[in-house]
């Protein structure tokens, strides 16, 4: 297996002293930033498939910019950050922003037109699925989605691969479940696995394997006993979904738990594996723990691809995985006949880790 090799040089702006400091005074209180540090920020990265991001928290949500279009960083005094990006500058008021970081995907800003979450699902509410995918797809693809889902968790294990070699696997994973809305309006929204597979490959993603949501359980930080309903007609009606997340969300609050932590026990996951490629046209799912970790769904590829119904939940995994801290694609190490076992807990190496779409 092939490492993608990436280069990393720092373009540095000698307009400022080392160490000087940007102190931010908001109501909560007061916050400091090396100016040095945030000026440094511009990656020359090789790896045309990496989509670092550097993530901005201002007052109107989360702004993130792709490290590769980025020239320079500059600040005009304190008051203003300025982002060159070839012809053009980004200003933002240095007064505006909670927080920087750099998180390993760039996805599109929500905009502030974007509809509620509640308005989402009245809109869709009596939509068949063949009406209601390409929706949801272009909802969540144009950055409709909550601020909280944008920072992803890094999950570090400890994985063997074929031959017993143990192997440190780092991977980014979004802390909860694709949703439509705001943070203070959204909803979990479940969708066919090929709606699921073109978001993910928008974002630079992948679908989870049965082993990695069993990691992602063992890693969460918030764990809620499953909530089923009986199965009927309605299981599979826009207004299930919509109950289901609202019940989610009662018991997520009585828990204590705060939107943006890793979460787990909520929905079955929409997985990859090898019946992907033996038994097409199919969906495969997983999960949906106990707080034991038990989960009530065994692996499971017997509903046609085009079934969702309110127990269905898609959780994205950056595809770059660092492998003992060198970057490589998930695809390709699921594809490798030794170090798929890192990824996978099937018997043989998986050819085809998507849905076709």
């Amino acid at each position: 297996m092939k490492a993608i090799p990436i280069i990393i040089t720092l373009f540095i702006i000698n307009q400022i002293s080392p160490g000087q400091s940007l102190i931010v005074e908001k109501q909560s209180g007061q916050k400091q930033y090396d100016i040095q540090a945030i000026e440094n920020i511009r990656f020359n990265l090789s790896d045309s498939l990496s989509r670092e991001s550097l993530s901005l928290s201002t007052v109107s949500g989360i702004t993130q910019i792709a490290l590769k279009t980025i020239d320079s960083i500059f600040f005009t005094g304190s008051s203003e950050i300025n982002i060159a990006i070839k012809d053009s500058v980004v200003r933002f008021r240095t007064a505006d922003i909670d927080f920087f970081s750099i998180c390993p995907i760039t996805v599109p800003d929500r905009q502030v037109s974007a509809i509620q979450g509640s308005q989402f699902i009245t809109l869709i509410l009596n939509d068949a699925v063949f009406h209601r995918e390409p929706k949801i797809k272009n909802r969540i693809l144009s950055g409709n989605f909550p601020d909280f889902l944008r920072n992803m968790i890094t999950i570090k294990s400890e994985f063997k691969d074929l031959n017993g070699i143990l192997h440190t696997v780092e991977y980014d994973v979004m802390p909860d479940y694709l949703s439509v809305g705001s943070t203070d309006d959204f909803c979990r929204m479940p969708m066919t696995p090929q709606t699921a597979q073109a978001i993910a490959d928008s974002f630079g993603c992948i679908l989870p394997t049965r082993k990695l949501v069993d990691d992602i359980w063992k890693h969460a930080t918030v764990h809620l006993e499953p909530i089923p309903y009986p199965w009927s007609d309605a299981s599979i009606t826009v207004s299930r979904f919509r109950d289901h997340n609202r019940d989610i969300e009662a018991a997520r609050i009585a828990a204590g738990g705060q939107l943006g932590e890793l979460i787990a026990g909520i929905k079955k996951d929409v997985v990859i594996c090898n019946a992907l490629k033996t038994n097409p046209g199919y969906v495969a799912i997983y999960g949906w723990h106990h707080t034991t970790g038990i989960p009530i769904q065994p692996l499971y590829t017997g509903h046609f691809s085009e079934y969702v119904d309110y127990s269905h939940g898609i959780r994205l995994i950056n595809e770059i995985v660092k492998i003992d801290g060198t970057p490589i694609r998930a695809q390709d190490i699921l594809r490798d006949p030794v170090m798929y076992k890192l990824l996978s807990d099937e018997n043989s190496p998986m050819s085809q880790p998507c849905y076709k779409y």
